[in-house]
């Protein structure tokens, strides 16, 4: 069977100057002799771990060559030692031979960004701009990434195809990365920082970066109706929006077809000129002197503009009246329903109780029958009181009389009809004189009492 040698690691990539850099071979049987030939060292070199090494900065390094193990030690990496190691050991006079490729990075120039189409003085929303990062000169080639305020760019991105150079005299190898990027400006890519970043072993911090800030020229944009609250009447009110625009807008306000500047002050009209907030932003505002109810129902328009295009806005104003109004007008609904609510639950309650303490309704179940027939006789239970017969009211009333059971009963009338009209005594037959009822003669409310009620028990 083939023995093979292993190598560890198949690759190293090393900065130029680095120290103690370690290669080993290794086989699986024990090894009599190991040579070693390094890019940089003239002739292949025999090293053992008890045997001094015959070339300066290189050292031997593994277990021993009685455990199959061949391996160098570098003091110092130069450029000059890029390039395959060959480590090669023999067993039973035959040569084993392995490899390891060595890189010896070295860092490429400071990345730098190139306009290659468009204007970069004059950037304008949706023109198009194509830039080009290069990083050139290093070893091996740097990986570039751009950034757009610190948030990685993927759109539009494209990696050029590597640039390789050979130096001849210093026999180093070098290699240049380019990647392009095309983007289709927009207003918020304005002030934001374009940054290209090269990544690479060999840079102090592992990565170098190179931006620019873009100055987008773009009109003012534009915005949705805007409504301005809590405005006061009879005081001087201010109505404000904040518009984006860059270079910075003029404005004026158009009010019932008149044309109000910025800068001017006209009958109750005032046009502050805008005011700068930073990052393309401006605050434009309207003053009016002693506000109305007819300002209220107006629509006001703002036009602003710049080199770059014009925008309209339209805006409307409310009162803190009306603000209150729509807020709360629901609620105080619902609260006017609950009150009523609550009124008639303990009006209801009150009556039930009040009826139910003076016996004018009935609770256990009693039901009031007022057809009675004439002959039908009222049982009536008699009360503490009403033994006490006032013979002195009797005599007053003569007109009270019943007639004997089962007979046609008259209500007396004290002389009065019915329709309340004086009515003539008709002479009566002598009537059988019976003992007086209890409770006879007796009125309710002014009207004559019914013997033929009949009282319902509560």
């Amino acid at each position: 069977n083939a023995q093979v040698v292993d190598t560890d690691p198949r690759t190293i990539v090393v900065v130029e100057n680095q120290e103690n850099v370690k290669l080993s071979c290794r086989i699986g049987r024990p090894a009599q002799l190991c040579l070693i030939r390094l890019p940089g060292v003239n002739d292949q070199f025999a090293l053992d771990p008890n045997v001094a090494s015959p070339v300066p900065g290189m050292s031997y390094h593994g277990d021993g060559l009685d455990k199959g193990s061949c391996g160098v030690r570098i003091a110092r990496v130069t450029a000059e030692n890029a390039g395959l190691m060959n480590c090669t050991l023999f067993v039973d006079g035959r040569g084993l031979t392995g490899s390891i490729e060595i890189v010896v990075a070295f860092p490429p120039e400071q990345p730098a960004i190139e306009v290659v189409s468009g204007n970069l003085a004059n950037l304008e929303v949706n023109s198009e701009l194509t830039f080009r990062c290069i990083s050139a000169r290093g070893n091996p080639a740097a990986k570039l990434l751009w950034f757009l305020d610190q948030e990685q760019v993927y759109e539009g991105v494209k990696l050029e195809e590597l640039e390789e150079y050979f130096d001849e005299r210093s026999n180093k190898r070098y290699f240049t990365a380019s990647s392009t990027l095309t983007r289709s400006i927009r207003a918020e890519d304005n002030g934001k920082r374009l940054t290209c970043q090269a990544e690479h072993d060999a840079y102090p911090e592992k990565y170098s970066r190179t931006d620019l800030i873009m100055n987008v020229n773009f009109q003012p944009q534009a915005l949705p109706d805007q409504v301005v609250y809590g405005l006061q009447l009879g005081r001087t009110a201010t109505a404000s929006m904040v518009i984006k625009a860059n270079p910075s807008p003029r404005v004026l306000w158009s009010i019932d077809g008149i044309d109000y500047h910025q800068g001017t002050e006209q009958g109750r009209y005032a046009v502050p000129i805008p005011e700068a907030l930073g990052n393309n932003h401006y605050n434009v505002s309207l003053t009016i002197a002693g506000l109305t109810l007819e300002d209220l129902s107006k629509m006001y328009v703002m036009r602003a503009s710049n080199n770059f295009g014009t925008e309209d806005y339209r805006l409307s104003l409310r009162s803190q009246d009306e603000v209150f109004s729509e807020s709360s007008s629901f609620g105080t609904g619902e609260i006017v329903g609950l009150v009523l609510a609550v009124l008639i639950v303990l009006l209801a309650v009150a009556l039930i109780f009040i009826a139910r303490a003076t016996g004018r309704w009935c609770f256990r179940g009693a039901s009031l029958n007022t057809d009675i027939n004439p002959d039908s006789e009222a049982q009536i239970t008699p009360h503490p009181h009403d033994d006490e017969i006032d013979e002195r009211q009797q005599t007053q009333d003569p007109a009270a009389h019943y007639v004997h059971e089962g007979d046609e009963k008259h209500a007396a009338t004290n002389g009065k009809h019915e329709n309340g009209k004086q009515q003539q005594p008709k002479a009566q037959p002598a009537a059988i004189p019976q003992p007086p009822t209890v409770g006879g003669g007796k009125q309710e409310n002014g009207k004559p009492a019914d013997n033929n009620k009949t009282n319902t028990s509560v």
